[in-house]
């Protein structure tokens, strides 16, 4: 009986939670917290953002690159932009993921609306990472500037 009085109490409590597994949208806080470089195994990896706006299009594309060695096996799949605004996101497509230099270098690239944002207007790009075992890492890049 017990146990049955318990379960109104844990369900609510799970509730308040919001849903599980649901990834959260992250808050600027967070993303600027993320690193500028990353090691993975024994790979230091860095990234490289180039934000530019046509029309009403937002398109980033950024680079992760490594010095020696190959990439580990990772997938970018999404782009985050820190603006004064708040937070721009926009997920990578398959399409929209290659590499860029053999095997020292991905690309990822995110678009869409460009949302207030302005040619010359500094901000901080960070893109998610997805390894093998579906951990999410993030790289920020030191600087950009929407071209």
């Amino acid at each position: 009986m017990r146990r049955l009085c318990l379960w109104p109490a844990v369900a609510a409590l799970l509730s308040a939670c919001g849903a599980l597994g649901t990834p959260l949208t992250p808050t600027a806080g967070d993303l600027l917290a993320a690193p500028t470089s990353l090691q993975v195994g024994s790979r230091r990896l860095s990234a490289e953002a180039a934000p530019s706006l046509s029309d009403d299009l937002f398109r980033v594309r950024v680079q992760v690159r490594t010095k020696r060695g190959r990439v580990p096996a990772l997938a970018v799949t999404g782009v985050y932009v820190v603006t004064e605004n708040g937070v721009w996101t926009a997920p990578v497509a398959e399409r929209d993921r290659r590499d860029c230099g053999g095997d020292r270098c991905l690309q990822g690239t995110g678009r869409g609306a460009a949302d207030g944002l302005h040619p010359g207007e500094g901000v901080q790009v960070v893109v998610s990472l997805e390894d093998e075992t579906g951990r999410v890492l993030w790289l920020r890049d030191a600087r950009a500037r929407v071209e």
